[in-house]
């Protein structure tokens, strides 16, 4: 029996939600619409979800712009220590009051320091008590859409801190 005779699916209703642009699968769709398939047909599904950036989530701009793809490796849950460079500090799903954190992290003593990156328009860090939050896992980049000059808004005008690892 084919797959076309087993999903019965009401063409007037599927048509009606993708119409709306409020509808979280017609934004997914529409975020996902700039994905090359083939690159999906390289994801080691084993290893874990895929994430999907916020469209409004700016936390990691420019080196991961909303909408980018990335896969979740939620046996790494410790947040690790070192010296890092800009494309080698890990990047973690961080889950603190019922909302995500895609970023790097520094865990000091009883509290965790939330870091966005360097370039981004959002706030350098965010410390947040360390019982409290969640470390999903660490992300690894699937696919990144371009971040051009000007698809961010604009930065505060506030001195980044030197944060040391």
């Amino acid at each position: 029996m084919g797959l076309a005779s087993r999903i019965s699916v009401d063409a007037k209703e599927l048509i009606t939600l993708l119409n709306d642009p409020a509808n979280a699968t017609t934004r997914l769709l529409t975020v996902w619409s700039n994905i090359p398939l083939l690159l999906m047909l390289d994801v080691d599904w084993e290893r874990g979800p895929l994430v999907l950036v916020g469209l409004t989530d700016y936390m990691m701009w420019p080196l991961l712009p909303p909408g980018s793809l990335l896969q979740l490796d939620s046996k790494i849950r410790r947040v690790a220590e070192g010296a890092w460079t800009e494309f080698e500090r890990p990047i973690y799903l961080i889950e603190y009051n019922d909302r995500f954190y895609c970023c790097h992290a520094l865990r000091q003593r009883q509290t965790l320091l939330l870091i966005s990156h360097a370039e981004s328009p959002s706030p350098p860090s965010t410390l947040i008590p360390f019982k409290e939050a969640r470390v999903r896992g660490q992300l690894t980049p699937i696919f990144r859409p371009l971040a051009v000059p000007g698809s961010a808004p604009r930065r505060r005008s506030r001195p980044r801190q030197s944060l040391k690892p």
